[in-house]
C-alpha cells in the first residue's frame, strides 16, 4: 500500500476555512475540528482509545429506572442505549451532534441544542446529572458557572456523574492521548479533586475506568451537592 495514494476527504467547513482563512487554522485546530465531526467521534475515537466500553461506562453511572436524567454535553448520545431511566434530557452545543442524537428521541427522551437549557432542566426535576467527557473541556471558572446553574433545580439533583480523560503516572500512551485530546483543561486526578471540592461538591465515589485494551483509562466520579 502506498500511503501517498490515499485520499482522505476534508469536510466542507474545514476545507472552506483552509481556503479563505489559512492563517487562522493551525494543526491543532484542524485536528480538533476533524475529531468533532460526529461520525469521527463515534467511530474512530473509540478505536484510537483502545475500544471504549459503553456498557462499563453505563454501569458506572448506576442509573435506576425511576431516575430523571439531565445529560449535559450529551453529544451523539451513544451512551443512552445502555441507560435505563424514567426521563432523559440531553443538551449539547454542537448542532450536528444533537441532530445525530435525535435518532433516540421518544416521548420520554428529549434533546436540545444550545446553552439555554436552564428552564427545561428545572422542569425536569432531575435526580441525576451526567457530564460525560465534559469537565476536561471547561475552565475552572466555566465549571463554577455550570455548577451554579445546576444548583438552580429545586431540589438539586442527588448525584452528578463525571467521566473524563486524565494523566496517570508512568502511563505514557494514556498521557500522550490525553495531551492530544480536544479538551484544553485535562487535569491530573488531584486537579479534578480540587476543582470539585472548591465548588462544594462531595466526592462519593471515584473510579478508574479502562478501555477494553487498557492502555487508556478514564477517571469517573459520583458527586453530591453538600
Amino acid at each position: 500500500m502506498v500511503l501517498s495514494s490515499i485520499a482522505i476527504p476534508i469536510p466542507a467547513p474545514i476545507a472552506m476555512t483552509l481556503v479563505l482563512y489559512p492563517d487562522r487554522m493551525n494543526l491543532r485546530d484542524l485536528k480538533d475540528r476533524f475529531l468533532a465531526i460526529p461520525w469521527v467521534y463515534d467511530s474512530l475515537r473509540p478505536l484510537v482509545a483502545g475500544g471504549i466500553d459503553l456498557k462499563s461506562l453505563a454501569r458506572f453511572c448506576a442509573l435506576e429506572s425511576a431516575d430523571r436524567v439531565f445529560d449535559l454535553g450529551c453529544g451523539t448520545a451513544q451512551l443512552l442505549r445502555f441507560l435505563s431511566c424514567e426521563k432523559y434530557l440531553g443538551a449539547d452545543l454542537d448542532s450536528q451532534a444533537v441532530e445525530r442524537a435525535l435518532r433516540y428521541a421518544s416521548e420520554s427522551v428529549r434533546f436540545m441544542q444550545g446553552d439555554q437549557w436552564d428552564n427545561a432542566y428545572r422542569d425536569l426535576h432531575p435526580t441525576v446529572v451526567l457530564m460525560i467527557g465534559v469537565v476536561h473541556h471547561v475552565s475552572d471558572a466555566g465549571f463554577a458557572s455550570i455548577i451554579g446553574r445546576l444548583r438552580g433545580a429545586d431540589p438539586p439533583p442527588g448525584r452528578v456523574v463525571t467521566i473524563d480523560v486524565t494523566y496517570f503516572p508512568e502511563q505514557t500512551l494514556n498521557n500522550l492521548l490525553s495531551r492530544m485530546d480536544r479538551g484544553r483543561f485535562v487535569r491530573e486526578p488531584q486537579g479534578y479533586d480540587r476543582l470539585y471540592a472548591e465548588q462544594g461538591l462531595r466526592i462519593v465515589k471515584r473510579e478508574i475506568l479502562p478501555t477494553r485494551l487498557r492502555y487508556v483509562s478514564y477517571l469517573g466520579y459520583h458527586l453530591s451537592f453538600t
